[in-house]
């Protein structure tokens, strides 16, 4: 470029000059043409005077010329307009065109006078007209001969300018000519200089190149610009098989094999001086490599340098830490979702997707086995292929027991191709094919030690089995533990909140429906009904033909009622709810329900209440309960005694408070004990009470005959109190003779237990006999909690403050409340005799207790079981872990004498 300018620096003198003297030159070729044209305007204005006078001549002499007049016309337009015929320009003046018209006009002015002359007038005007014309072209002449020395003054400044101009330029051009060559000559040193050093470096990179080829890391260098591979070391030749006599290659298709530069090319990224690290698995060596970037100085030009470091060894140990982490994880996921998630189906669900997506699976699935068929429970499918859950459903096992055997025997079974099966299993390809499966890997589900199924894949990397198997291993352990615990929930579920006998949702599942309907504002109807002569068909035909006829009469209901809320709360109570239901239509459905009754054999007392507002549905089922009870009253008058609720006629006198008064002072009613029993030590732990009437007759009357006479007289509060005074005494006895004390439990009627002074009363009567409050225990029943469930909390909140002990009674009898647990506001939980009956044949119920059993003892409550009849029964109980027991197996109900006689001694 230097000596370009050199070169350029020494024609361009001698150029400028001879463009200078050509420009001069046709410079002033054209101002003298120029100068010629106005010459000859000048000469023809002087031309147009001397005509006009000879023509005012001749004219005044009587000689016409009328050529000469078109000759003067011509020549006034040439000098007007330029004109080729006499070679004339346009003169570029504005005053001398001015005076140029105002000639034409004195012309046309004159040739007028001379015409009107040759006519006869005279001559004088011709005179003076002329004259006035000569001395206007003399004023034009002068105007034109100014204009003209103007234009020559301009056209010689012109060429003083341009001519100094082209001499300052030519001497600029000799001065940089003079610089340049002195910077030529010292570029030359320098490039010298330059040679020198290059050899220096050649022969310092040839220096170089040696240990670069020496290194088993593959190097090589390449043009940032043009991709061309500058070098590459003896280990990048011989990997990538790059022969010397190569050339031109390019980095990209030898390192790459791409037909194009590189997308991810790291050129761009890197600057000087610093090295840039990144990794990356080649296309065609398949291997991962450590890469090191730098710009380098590479003959003369900036090039990129990569050194690479074989790292797949590390890589693939990375990744498959990085791949048993993600095993690990989802492991962990899995049983989390078990764990977490009670909906079982989706649970499956959510842990086979995981595990199929993991393991590249088409298909992930659990099969269980029963009855010699199997059934495949949860499936998840990879997008576009095709479920089989619906088609796998009760298959038999006939064909298949080869598999049943291997997973028997705790092998996994893995099939890399199931075309493998065809000559020797037909129907196992048969059955696999027809589902697109080409291969799987199945691990055995137990149960208890036992076979119960399997989880699998389909059609997963081959690869992929080795590592699945374990994983399915690990997974299949907690999915067995969470079926059996669904299993269990599901029992538990059950009998907490279903009615065994007649499959209606018990108490428990009452109270939690009815706390979610008073936050609700709908109308609501409710029919309470109670199965009249229940007990006495238990007593003369047995406990099967009241269960009977139970379920005669909850086939009734249920046949009767559109509604889903029906509810068995008690042994012969039922409650069925209508929400979001008109008052005409909740009497039409009440109506519909008296005449299938009517029709049947089923004889029941109904109350039923309507309103527009669920929330005051406490108040409604209780008034409800009421009307049912009135309804019933007017059964039993009409009907022989039966039943634990109605009264005899001959006891009907006890609802008079008067006779009841004289026949407690006159010791008629007796109060009775029944010892309760550590299981371990078979030792006295307590005892409860309960009251029996001696008529006069002297018959002893079960509480049963008397009990609901006093309760709807309003009178049980006296024989409630009755009886924890005659406990209070007799404490106070055993106390005052130095006998060992052991808690006594009186049970309390809902009507009694809810009067404002009932703690006060309590109080008043341990004062009086001085006893120590831990050893009363004020015992409710379970289904006090049906209706005012708050308030009876409350009332068992204040009674546990004042120190008394407090025990729940008939807990599970007909249906179990387990929403009471959570409440843990009492002290004692006694698990009704109704439950205890089949504890020996039932496993379910012994589950339930034993669970019982667990819970009680975490919230700190003590369980006992009543109605322990046999050492079966016993000895199973021990086995649940309960710790005390009431029944006949040790002693029915006695009266206190006797108690004492026999207990404490």
């Amino acid at each position: 470029m230097k000596k370009t300018l050199s070169k350029v620096g020494a024609i361009l003198v001698p150029v400028i000059l001879c463009t200078s003297l050509a420009f001069t030159a046709f410079l002033s070729i054209q101002l003298i043409d120029d100068l010629q044209g106005n010459a000859r305007v000048v000469n023809y204005i002087g031309i147009v005077r001397g005509p006009t006078q000879r023509l005012v001549k001749k004219e005044l002499n009587h000689e016409p010329d009328d050529n000469l007049i078109k000759h003067l016309d011509k020549i006034l337009d040439g000098l007007s307009n330029g004109s080729d015929e006499f070679d004339l320009i346009k003169l570029e003046s504005q005053q001398f065109q001015s005076l140029l018209v105002e000639m034409k006009n004195d012309w046309n002015h004159l040739k007028t006078e001379i015409h009107k002359y040759r006519s006869g007038l005279d001559n004088q005007t011709l005179f003076e007209m002329s004259e006035d014309y000569f001395e206007l072209a003399d004023n034009t002449v002068l105007v034109a001969e100014n204009y003209i020395e103007e234009r020559v003054q301009s056209a010689r400044n012109l060429l003083l300018i341009m001519n100094s101009v082209f001499i300052v330029m030519a001497g600029g051009c000799t001065i940089f000519t003079y610089y340049q060559q002195r910077r030529q000559q010292r570029i030359i040193e320098i490039e010298n200089e330059n040679i020198r050093k290059s050899e220096q470096l050649a022969r310092r990179a040839q220096q170089l190149l040696a240990p670069m080829n020496e290194i088993s890391e593959m190097m090589y260098v390449s043009d940032i610009d043009t991709y061309e591979l500058l070098f590459i070391n003896d280990a990048g030749k011989r990997i990538f098989q790059v022969d010397d006599t190569q050339k031109s290659l390019k980095c990209y298709k030898v390192i790459q094999g791409f037909d194009e530069p590189c997308p991810f090319c790291t050129s761009s990224l890197l600057k000087m001086d610093e090295t840039h690290s990144w990794e990356y698995t080649n296309p065609l060596l398949k291997k991962h490599y450590l890469l090191k970037d730098r710009l380098i100085e590479w003959d003369g030009r900036i090039a990129r340098m990569e050194i690479a470091f074989d790292i797949t060894e590390a890589n693939n140990e990375k990744k498959e830490l990085k791949q048993r982490l993600k095993r690990d994880n989802i492991r962990l996921e899995c049983i989390r979702e078990l764990y977490h998630n009670r909906d079982i189906n989706m649970a499956m669900s959510n842990i086979l997707k995981q595990i199929g997506e993991l393991f590249l699976a088409d298909r992930a699935y659990i099969l269980l086995f029963h009855n010699n068929h199997f059934s495949n429970l949860a499936e998840w499918c990879r997008e576009g292929v095709e479920p089989q859950i619906d088609s796998l459903q009760d298959i038999p096992l006939t064909g298949y027991e080869v598999w049943v055997s291997e997973l028997e025997e705790h092998k996994d079974i893995v099939i890399d191709d199931i075309r493998e099966l065809k000559n020797k299993l037909p129907s196992g390809y048969d059955f696999l094919a027809q589902q697109g499966i080409r291969n799987l890997t199945w691990v055995p589900l137990e149960k208890d030690g036992h076979l119960n199924g399997c989880i699998g894949l389909d059609n997963q990397p081959l690869n992929m089995s080795k590592m699945a198997v374990p994983f399915l291993r690990t997974v299949q352990y907690f999915i067995a533990l969470t079926m059996e615990r669904n299993e269990n929930e599901k029992t538990l579920f059950e009998l907490s909140h279903l009615d065994k006998l007649t499959s209606f949702y018990n108490r428990n599942c009452f109270i939690q429906d009815v706390a979610d309907m008073s936050h609700q504002h709908e109308s609501v109807g409710v029919i309470y009904l109670d199965v009249n002569g229940l007990k006495e068909t238990n007593d003369n035909f047995g406990h099967d033909a009241g269960d009977k006829l139970l379920k005669a009469c909850a086939e009734i209901i249920k046949r009767s009622s559109t509604s889903k809320y029906l509810y068995r709360i008690g042994g012969d109570e039922f409650v069925v709810i209508y929400m979001k239901i008109s008052k005409e239509e909740f009497e039409y459905n009440v109506q519909k329900m008296k005449n299938n009754f009517m029709s049947s054999q089923c004889r029941v007392a109904i109350g039923v209440q309507w309103t527009k507002d669920s929330q005051d549905i406490q108040n409604i089922i209780k008034r409800a309960d009421e009307l049912m009870y009135s309804n019933k009253q007017e059964y039993y008058s009409t009907h022989k005694t039966t039943g634990r609720y109605r009264h005899d006629k001959t006891l009907q006198y006890l609802s008079n408070p008067d006779i009841l008064d004289l026949k407690i002072s006159q010791g008629q009613f007796h109060v009775y004990l029944q010892a309760k029993i550590d299981v371990k030590s078979c030792e006295l732990v307590g005892a409860d009470a309960l009251i029996k009437y001696k008529d006069d007759s002297q018959f002893i009357q079960s509480p049963d005959k008397f009990i609901s006479i006093l309760e709807d007289s309003h009178q049980i509060d006296k024989i409630d109190f009755f009886v924890f005074e005659k406990i209070c005494q007799q404490l106070q006895e055993w106390k005052n003779a130095n006998k060992k004390l052991f808690p006594i439990s009186s049970h309390f009627s809902r009507s009694t237990f809810m009067k404002s002074d009932f703690l006060e009363r309590l109080e008043t009567t341990v004062e009086l006999y001085d006893v120590p409050k831990k050893y009363l225990e004020v015992e409710i029943t379970e289904n006090m909690f049906t209706t005012n469930y708050k308030e009876v909390k409350e009332r068992i909140t204040q009674i546990r403050s004042a120190g008394f002990i407090v025990s729940v009674d008939d807990f599970g009898i007909e249906s179990s409340n387990l929403a009471l647990l959570a409440t843990a506001q009492f002290d004692i939980l006694k698990i009704d005799k109704s439950f205890i009956s089949d504890v020996v044949s039932n496993k379910n119920t012994r589950t339930v207790i034993e669970s019982m059993v667990d819970v009680c003892t975490k919230m700190n409550i003590k369980l006992i079981a009543e109605g322990v009849e046999n050492k079966e029964q016993l000895n199973v109980l021990k086995e649940c872990g309960i710790r005390t027991v009431q029944g006949f197996l040790f002693s029915k109900p006695i009266p206190m004498i006797e108690y004492e006689w026999k207990y404490m001694k």
